[in-house]
C-alpha cells in the first residue's frame, strides 16, 4: 500500500471524531482541533448541513468555540443543496485555517455538498495547503470515499451487515465507522472492508478522534479506543458467495485496537509501537 497513487492526499491534517465529543467541559477535541488550526486566531467554518436542525447543531458549536475564544466562527448557512450552490465560496473560504462538519446524517451531508463549487474547493485546499479538516459522526464518515451509509449492529458478519455509498472523497481507502464500541459496529466494518479488502477500516470510539497527516500518521486522540480492521492480507473470502443474509467466513483479516496517545502508519499498515511502555521489568 505504499505506492504514490495510494497515499492519501492532505495537505496539513484531518481531524476524524467518533461523535459525541465533549462540547462543555474538557473539550479536548475541539481545543486540539483549534490547536492544529492555529489557535483562537484561526478563521473557524462550521458546516452542519448533515443535521436535521442545522441552525440549531450551528449555534451549539458556534458557542462552543466562542468559549473557547473564537470570537466570530463562520457557518454554512444552508438548508438545501441551491443554497449550498449559491453560496459565497470564496467568502466563505477566504483565509479559513479549520472546517468543522457536524453530525447528523452522512447520505445528507454528501447529497447536499457532494459535486458543488464548495466541495470541490474545500477538497482542493485541504489537499494542497495546512487547513485542517474536521469531521464528527456523519462528518466523519462522509470523508470517505467509499462511505458507511446504514447498517444494523449485528452479533456476526453477514453480507446484508452494512450499506455503502459513495462519500465525499477526502479518504481515498480509508472507510470509517463511528460511535463504534458504542454502537457494537464492528460486524458492519468487517463487512464493509470483506467487499473490497484494498479499503482500510477504522471505527472510532464516541468522543475519540484520529488525527492524519499526509505522511501516512495516524494518531489516537481522546477518551475511548479506535479499531483498525486491516484486510490487506486476507486469504480467503467468501463474501460474494453467501445469501444477503447470510454470514460469511474471511480469513486473515488483521485487527488493531489502539487508545489515546498510540499511532499507525496507514501507508504501511501497521501499529507504531510505544517505545518500551509495556516492557515487563527483568525479575532476574
Amino acid at each position: 500500500m505504499s505506492e504514490s497513487h495510494d497515499r492519501e492526499i492532505i495537505g496539513g491534517h484531518l481531524l476524524v471524531i467518533g461523535g459525541a465529543e465533549d462540547k462543555y467541559n474538557e473539550r479536548r477535541i475541539l481545543k486540539k482541533f483549534l490547536e492544529i488550526a492555529g489557535g483562537t486566531e484561526a478563521e473557524i467554518l462550521i458546516i452542519p448541513v448533515a443535521s436535521d436542525f442545522p441552525e440549531f447543531a450551528a449555534d451549539v458549536y458556534t458557542q462552543a468555540f466562542r468559549n473557547l475564544g473564537v470570537a466570530r466562527p463562520r457557518v454554512l448557512r444552508a438548508t438545501s443543496r441551491q443554497d449550498i450552490v449559491d453560496a459565497d465560496v470564496e467568502g466563505l473560504l477566504d483565509g479559513v485555517k479549520g472546517i468543522f462538519m457536524t453530525g447528523g446524517d452522512q447520505m445528507r451531508l454528501v447529497s447536499l455538498l457532494g459535486g458543488t463549487k464548495l466541495a470541490e474547493k474545500i477538497r482542493s485546499i485541504v489537499r494542497s495547503s495546512n487547513v485542517v479538516l474536521a469531521g464528527t459522526s456523519a462528518g466523519a464518515a462522509a470523508m470517505s470515499t467509499t462511505m458507511v451509509v446504514r447498517g444494523d449492529p449485528s452479533s456476526h458478519p453477514h453480507k446484508a451487515a452494512v450499506r455503502l455509498s459513495p462519500g465525499l472523497g477526502f479518504l481515498k481507502n480509508i472507510i470509517i465507522d463511528q460511535h463504534f464500541t458504542e454502537r457494537g459496529r464492528i460486524s458492519r466494518l468487517v463487512t464493509a472492508v470483506s467487499y473490497n479488502p484494498y479499503n482500510l477500516g477504522i471505527g472510532i470510539d464516541e468522543n475519540t478522534a484520529i488525527i492524519l497527516d499526509g505522511k501516512g500518521l495516524l494518531e489516537v486522540f481522546g477518551q475511548g479506543s479506535v479499531t483498525i480492521v486491516d484486510g490487506s492480507e486476507i486469504t480467503f473470502n467468501e463474501i460474494a458467495e453467501v445469501a444477503d443474509n447470510e454470514s460469511f467466513s474471511v480469513c486473515g483479516v488483521q485487527f488493531h485496537i489502539l487508545r489515546d496517545g498510540l499511532s499507525y502508519n496507514y501507508i504501511d499498515r501497521a501499529a507504531i509501537q510505544p517505545s518500551g511502555e509495556f516492557l515487563l521489568p527483568d525479575l532476574g
